[in-house]
């Protein structure tokens, strides 16, 4: 028979993951649209676009519809899984730090998948990319990125666009003064907790992690210093999950040891690809001077 880890535990390790995951969230939460519908595991959403009203309309002419391509975006979804072995026979000898410890650990893992699903679906279906590999980031860039934006009419002023940014290009925005100081960014921007963020012309800027950004350990990554930054309108990515966090423990005889295993099933996708524009930099630390 096999041997079952106590109820208490079980439920314990669930809630305190779930609650670490929802507690710290993910990098890029809060900077997409979740979907409008959930059926089985698969994502619905509203497909985006821009609309025009009808000008100089005269007396019986016939209305044209303003959405025409405007719909409903599929999206299937892939499960993500944080697995842990704890090599303990005796459940009473882990402490409750220990176990803390293991359930962030399991959080904020499931959390960095979040970011690369939405980082890797902003990057591959981009419409449009500015600046080039052969230079550092500059402020210059940043509106080069909101003027291609702008150009396909997406509402910059409403205050939902986001970019992420590399540490290298992070350190050379710094030294701009009107990117420092308050009188041109305001307060401290409060959409990520602790985060490296900065509100500047309307953009929502903040650095990413290198490794997730630039896609390392997969197909889509950047080359040797190389860089994809990346600037998007909130509601031109999609990102969802099909159910809440699940999880199980259980004794595995072959190793003595218990497994933890917490689940999810999420998606992402740019529902509007002029909403989003990659910013190419060069990815190297010897460009960052105090001077």
């Amino acid at each position: 028979m096999a041997r079952q880890a106590p109820n208490w535990y079980v439920q314990q390790w669930k809630d305190g993951t779930t609650h670490e995951y929802q507690s710290t969230g993910f990098a890029l939460k809060n900077t997409t649209t979740p979907p409008v519908k959930v059926v089985g595991d698969k994502l619905y959403f509203n497909k985006m676009g821009v609309g025009y009203a009808e000008e100089d309309v005269q007396v019986g002419d016939k209305a044209t519809p303003m959405n025409p391509d405007q719909g409903k975006v599929e999206l299937g979804t892939k499960k993500s899984r944080a697995f842990y072995e704890v090599y303990e026979d005796d459940l009473d000898q882990m402490t409750a730090d220990e176990r803390a410890d293991k359930q962030k650990e399991s959080a904020q893992a499931l959390g960095r998948v979040h970011d690369r699903t939405i980082v890797g679906a902003v990057k591959s279906e981009a419409a449009g990319s500015v600046g080039a590999y052969a230079a550092g980031g500059s402020l210059s860039l940043l509106l080069q990125g909101r003027q291609a934006l702008l150009a396909e009419d997406v509402p910059c002023e409403d205050g939902n666009v986001f970019c992420a940014v590399d540490s290298v290009t992070w350190s050379l925005l710094l030294a701009y003064e009107q990117f420092t100081n308050s009188q041109w960014v305001g307060p401290a921007l409060p959409f990520v907790t602790g985060a490296l963020a900065k509100t500047w012309n309307g953009i929502h800027v903040f650095q990413l992690s290198d490794k997730t950004l630039r896609m390392q350990d997969t197909a889509s990554a950047d080359a040797a210093g190389q860089a994809t930054c990346l600037m998007w309108h909130k509601g031109a990515v999609g990102f969802g999950t099909v159910r809440d966090m699940t999880g199980d423990v259980a004794w595995d005889i072959d190793y003595d040891c218990w497994k933890h295993s917490m689940r999810m099933r999420i998606g992402s996708k740019l529902i509007l690809p002029k909403g989003a524009v990659k910013l190419l930099t060069k990815y190297d630390a010897t460009l960052i001077s105090l001077i």
